[in-house]
């Protein structure tokens, strides 16, 4: 094996701690090539070689750690009763919802993957947020939707958090509703019309 091909195994939560500190998305597996993990730990040295931030701002990076995400009340736009944020790495699937949350008079935003969709989140509050828990693996949807739920208790607002999936596992519906989802729905016939009937009630 050749020294550039070499790889050592990294416990998963801690290298996704690691990459979470320099902003970037995990390989989502344990081996990880040596060179890489090199350069992450340069990249990491870089970024704290940066300004130290007050201690307001350490509080609120370590209810956030996993993304080091701030979240400023004082920079969200004021609430939109119809705002409504999308989150599916699947065009066809942004596009159908885009079309059906309009028709339902909503005020559509669209992210396509977890940084994104974090980003839009802390600039705006929104009424609800529907999010497919597969972008594109389980462990993503379920760092985003830890993070949904923490700035949302951080800014105090009543935004609604629904997870949308194709899986019929019980273990991902019991998971996302014990990480504070407030519906999930499966993605089988007529889930866009459970979806629009669960908008109608709220």
């Amino acid at each position: 094996m050749t020294e550039n091909r070499r790889t050592i195994e990294v416990d998963t939560e801690f290298l996704e701690a690691l990459y979470g500190l320099v902003g970037k998305i995990p390989p989502g597996e344990k081996n990880i090539n040596v060179d890489l993990l090199k350069d992450l730990i340069l990249d990491i040295k870089r970024k704290m070689g940066q300004t130290q931030p007050n201690t307001e701002e350490k509080e609120v990076e370590q209810k956030s750690k996993v993304y080091n995400t701030k979240v400023d009340v004082a920079d969200i736009e004021e609430s939109n009763k119809t705002a409504v944020l999308i989150v599916d790495d699947l065009g066809v699937i942004t596009y159908q919802l885009g079309v059906m949350f309009r028709n339902l008079g909503y005020d559509v935003t669209v992210a396509k993957e977890i940084y994104d969709a974090i980003n839009k989140f802390k600039k705006r509050q929104y009424k609800m947020v529907v999010m497919d828990l597969f972008i594109p693996t389980d462990r993503e949807g379920f760092l985003l939707l830890d993070e949904l739920v923490k700035m949302s208790k951080m800014a105090e607002s009543s935004t609604i958090i629904g997870v949308m999936t194709a899986s019929s596992k019980k273990e991902h519906r019991q998971m996302c509703m014990k990480k504070g989802a407030d519906f999930y729905i499966e993605k089988v016939d007529d889930w866009q019309n459970e979806l629009v009937e669960y908008c109608e009630k709220g």
